[in-house]
């Protein structure tokens, strides 16, 4: 059942389930296993959403990098899927969240750089740095191998940002692990993070796993590694300053607008204000960044239109 969206944004759902076992998730036993919608159901649906005054699509699953491994095409049919996306008219913007590192296939980044609609924002499922850790969680990788796909991805597509989030205090967690995550935020230069301290799901492997660690103990680490990932992400932003961006414009007050760019994704990440700005909600500014205040930008127009998202 479609519901009619409410502003100039969308979700659109690529997938259901999930077949991958980490252990500290419950997903896979109540929603079944990995199930692709089809490339015409999803393309039909997305011209639907256009239709209906949406700008900008962000497609969501538990694993977006799986999408089509189930279907004839297989995953190389993700670069089909953002062909389909660039012919639909009027869709500005197309937002891939939950990328899985270890199933991203060189195709789809390419595809991801080389297309006038995908947003160049990597949301990587990266959970952890330390491998003792990740291998507890049934996940692979660790911070030399993460930031070697962080180099590749840069070296693809230069309008690469990036959004991660991190688990705290995941039995068996050491001060040790904690300093791995810690350098890894700082030689990856995330843009946005997030940290959750774990909590135990009933019926994973990690609930009865040994080596607990202590509520408390997990939330000092978010906190300490919160603060790392903060000054990451200012950084990240004084970046921008001086830089042209296509900014979608979702609501007005007075001769301010605020919006997103390709670089901000709706409800999780910061925005950017524009003075001086009296396009309507919906619409394209183009406009150059004049400071940073924290993560958000200060923009003004230099003129209305669309350019690369």
């Amino acid at each position: 059942m479609r519901t009619v969206p409410h502003g100039p944004w969308a979700y659109l759902k690529l997938a259901g389930g999930c077949d991958r076992v980490c252990t500290f998730c419950a997903i896979p036993s109540f929603r079944g296993r990995f199930a692709s919608r089809p490339l015409s159901e999803v393309v039909a649906e997305a011209r639907w959403l256009v239709g209906s005054g949406v700008r900008e699509l962000v497609c969501v699953s538990e694993n977006t990098t799986s999408w089509g491994k189930d279907l004839p095409s297989g995953r190389r049919g993700q670069v089909d899927l953002i062909r389909a996306f660039e012919g639909i008219e009027g869709l500005e913007r197309v937002r891939l969240l939950y990328l899985q590192p270890a199933e991203i296939i060189p195709e789809l980044l390419d595809a991801m750089a080389d297309s006038p609609v995908v947003a160049g924002y990597y949301d990587l499922s990266l959970q952890h740095a330390s491998p003792p850790v990740l291998a507890r969680m049934a996940r692979s990788g660790g911070a030399e191998r993460f930031l070697r796909l962080l180099a590749d991805i840069r070296a693809r597509d230069p309008r690469a940002v990036f959004r991660s989030s991190f688990i705290t205090g995941f039995p068996g967690e050491t001060e040790a692990d904690v300093d791995i995550v810690e350098q890894f935020l700082i030689d990856a230069r995330l843009d946005w993070t997030g940290f959750f301290p774990f909590s135990v799901e009933d019926g994973t492997p990690s609930a009865t796993m040994p080596d607990q660690v202590d509520a408390a103990v997990a939330r000092a680490r978010r906190d300490r590694l919160t603060q790392v990932a903060e000054a990451a992400a200012a950084d990240a932003a004084d970046g921008f300053v001086g830089r042209t961006l296509s900014v979608l414009v979702e609501s007005v007050s007075g001769s301010q607008a605020v919006g997103r760019s390709y670089r901000e994704a709706p409800d999780t990440d910061g925005e950017v204000r524009i003075a001086g700005c009296d396009l309507p909600v919906g619409q394209v500014a183009t406009v150059q960044v004049v400071a940073a205040d924290g993560v958000d930008l200060l923009a003004e127009p230099v003129a209305a239109g669309v350019g690369k998202a």
